[in-house]
């Protein structure tokens, strides 16, 4: 059976908050879905050859092909990534750039419907609103309708690369304050906590759900 509504997951982190909150979507909507870790597969950059300007089918021998023809036949397609530099991340950038051989010409996304979702530090650090307008953005550019944008407030590296307290480069003291550097517990974040968030998905899943089954 065909998925109606496709997640994609641009975290390269296993189990991340990015991958629950976007399975929650799927599972929200009651639909045949199928969930999409960009880090497993090798999907790599546009290259602009337009060899999908005839049949919109990307002639690039690499994953995304086979990703498309089934991004091509859903209905729904929930894409999260994080912000890294004040940017989406590469894994969701390289996806969403390779949509122009569905978009080329015929429009073939014309009309999904589509939510986006950004994982970054958070906490007043800007980049987190930026990634979630990048992607938002691409989505909408396809002609998707974007039903909602959904903000995680995610877990710098620095709180587990073992050196986030000493190192001089540490976004720590940044993101909690020069005094506050410790790895500590409460300083980690998951999307489940973030009640606002998590119930938003829940909604939005259901939405997908009662749209397309109607």
């Amino acid at each position: 059976m065909q998925p109606q509504i496709i997640g994609i997951s641009g975290s390269p982190i296993a189990n991340s908050n990015t991958d629950r909150l976007v399975q929650a979507i799927l599972a929200a909507s009651g639909l045949p879905g199928e969930f999409v870790k960009l880090s497993e597969l090798n999907v790599g950059p546009c290259q602009a050859c337009l060899g999908c300007r005839a049949d919109n089918i990307c002639k690039v021998d690499d994953d995304f092909p086979a990703l498309a023809a089934k991004v091509r036949q859903a209905g729904a397609l929930v894409v999260g990534g994080h912000a890294t530099y004040g940017t989406m991340n590469g894994f969701t950038k390289l996806f969403l750039e390779r949509l122009f051989s569905l978009r080329h010409r015929e429009g073939l996304n014309r009309g999904k419907l589509a939510v986006a979702v950004a994982t970054g530090n958070g906490r007043g650090r800007p980049g987190l609103e930026a990634a979630s307008e990048q992607i938002a953005h691409s989505l909408a550019w396809e002609g998707m309708e974007v039903l909602g944008t959904l903000r995680i407030t995610g877990n710098p590296k620095c709180l587990v690369c073992g050196y986030g307290p000493t190192c001089p480069m540490s976004a720590l003291p940044h993101v909690f304050g020069p005094d506050n550097t410790e790895v500590t517990p409460d300083k980690f974040c998951r999307v489940e906590d973030q009640t606002e968030t998590w119930e938003k998905a829940q909604e939005l899943g259901r939405e997908i759900g009662k749209r397309l089954a109607g």
